[in-house]
């Protein structure tokens, strides 16, 4: 679960990096692109509500409704999420009898603080999510408590995702196919804003001529 809301915001980053790596196309030094907040929102924001899958034990849709009040600061994201659901069963096996128990709809948000680090040497960055603020349990549904229970016992465990691994922007100019690739070479946060830190690589080549 929490895999999917952190997904979603690294997709919007990296929709912005492609983008911005293109756009410095002529100028192929180490540059750093600057990803304000309120950006990063935009971007996530066309992709809601987004489909989430918690495993084969639960049957019904779980979809992120939201993600606002997105903030940075050093080694920090902050934001709040909205997590729905309908008519929510959990299967669970007792002997060999598989078992269904209703557990309703879902409405829960939540406050996330992710504390995050980049491995320059692997070229990874470690995510570590944290719930810190819940709504009131006296308003849960069954639904509201298994997912409450589901991601407070991922909270605060560290996640790796892979950088190295950008698909390269290829276009043909002037009757020549140019392919640029970019590398990571670092990423942080500060004043609201994340930094990425790129190392675009131009490769030209002359199409084949039969």
């Amino acid at each position: 679960m929490k895999t999917k809301i952190r997904a979603a915001v690294v997709t919007g980053i990296f929709f912005l990096i492609v983008s911005s790596s293109f756009a410095q196309i002529g100028d192929l030094t180490e540059t750093t692109v600057v990803v304000p907040a309120e950006s990063i929102a935009r971007v996530i924001k066309p992709m809601l509500p987004y489909r989430i899958d918690l495993g084969n034990n639960f049957i019904g849709d779980f979809w992120i409704q939201s993600i606002d009040n997105i903030s940075l600061k050093k080694g920090r994201i902050f934001f709040a999420s909205l997590i729905t659901g309908k008519d929510i069963k959990y299967s669970t096996k007792i002997g060999k009898q598989t078992i269904n128990f209703v557990v309703g709809d879902v409405n829960m948000p939540h406050q996330w603080e992710v504390a995050f680090r980049f491995d320059k040497q692997k070229k990874r960055l470690f995510l570590k999510p944290l719930i810190t603020t819940v709504s009131e349990a006296d308003g849960w549904s069954q639904g509201d408590a298994l997912l409450n229970t589901l991601l407070v016992a991922l909270s605060g465990l560290e996640h790796p995702i892979d950088l190295d691994n950008i698909k390269p922007v290829r276009t043909e100019l002037q009757n020549q196919l140019l392919t640029l690739n970019t590398d990571i070479s670092d990423v942080y946060a500060a004043d609201n804003k994340l930094f990425v830190e790129l190392m675009p690589r131009a490769k030209i080549d002359n199409p084949k001529r039969e």
